[in-house]
């Protein structure tokens, strides 16, 4: 596989996780490309299986939540993602949203192995889910 191909596959598989995050019936699945030993920077949480904490809160509290990849660029094993957020707050019944979140990807062997989110997202989405 040329670095192209490898590339362009990394950020295939973001757009997978990113539709698996979008359907609440298979919001359960949205983690599967990351790996058991996942790295993470800047998120609240420090391990894989606090990440998945950490979204089962989002979606309790935003059921209807939608996120749009504005853009992905990949180079090597690593792929930075812009996106958006948009839902509706569960308990207020208001329209929540994230104009502009930053990660940064790199994988390993296929899998997500490590991930940054950019200072003041994690904040800025834990603002959207509590009331």
């Amino acid at each position: 596989m040329t670095e192209s191909e490898s590339e362009h596959d990394h950020i295939e598989t973001l757009e997978r996780s990113i539709e698996r995050h979008n359907d609440p019936e298979r919001r359960e699945e949205y983690l599967e490309d990351y790996s058991e030993d996942l790295a993470l920077h800047g998120a609240e949480a420090d391990s894989l299986e606090e990440l998945e904490a950490f979204y089962r809160q989002v979606w309790e509290a935003v059921p209807d939540l939608t996120v749009t990849i504005e853009r992905a660029i990949a180079e090597g094993d690593e792929v930075a993602v812009r996106y958006s957020w948009e839902g509706t707050h569960a308990v207020t019944g208001e329209p929540v949203s994230l104009e502009s979140g930053l990660t940064w990807y790199r994988f390993e062997d296929g899998e997500i192995a490590e991930r940054w989110v950019a200072s003041g997202t994690a904040g800025a989405i834990r603002e959207i889910i509590e009331p």
